[in-house]
């Protein structure tokens, strides 16, 4: 009989340990970047200033690229949507590591949930294209579309998510587009 209290011998913490296991990248960045601080920077500091400090540090030679991320971090929690969406792009291109898709649309997605524009278009892009995430252009098309409905967004920004809402609608029939253009406003899912 299999003894429960070991770890080898109960399947269900097997499947945890796996679980654990495949998860442990993001879980474990997250809990790292939970218990850096921002350098430079006092507790009392506001989001304005948090992100001052990011940014003093992406600027440095050399970057201090865990610095700067615990500073973003610390101003998403301030209330600055924004900063998610930067150190999602932080998690993307690998500069605190190995490029991190996941950690990456993680971030993005917060960013969203807090009503960012640029964090909408980020996720957007990111089912669009399966990054991080299984492909999915029915809520791709969503979040660009909030993302287009949301002030905020440069000249720029807004072409890539036009262009990238016109590829994600080429997979859609028309009562899809039709259902998710009438729940852009956000308050209902689609």
């Amino acid at each position: 009989m299999p003894d429960p209290s070991s770890p080898t011998g109960c399947a269900p913490r097997r499947l945890l340990a796996a679980v654990c296991a495949a998860l442990g990248c993001v879980l474990l960045a997250t809990a790292t970047a939970f218990t850096a601080t921002c350098p430079g920077v006092g507790e009392a500091a506001d989001a304005k200033a948090l992100v001052g400090a990011a940014t003093r540090l992406l600027s440095a030679t050399p970057r201090d690229v865990p610095g700067a991320a615990a500073c973003l971090e610390a101003a998403f929690a301030a209330g600055d949507p924004g900063a998610a969406v930067v150190r999602g792009q932080l998690a993307l291109e690998g500069a605190d590591g190995s490029p991190d898709s996941t950690l990456a649309i993680a971030w993005f997605f917060r960013a969203a949930r807090a009503g960012s524009p640029q964090g909408y278009l980020a996720v957007g892009q990111a089912l669009l294209a399966g990054r991080g995430v299984p492909a999915d252009p029915y809520w791709a098309y969503w979040h660009l579309g909030r993302a287009l409905r949301l002030p905020g967004l440069s000249p720029e920004k807004a072409k890539a998510a036009r262009q990238a809402a016109a590829t994600a609608a080429r997979e859609l029939t028309p009562a899809q587009r039709a259902t998710l253009d009438a729940n852009l406003d956000g308050r209902a899912a689609p």
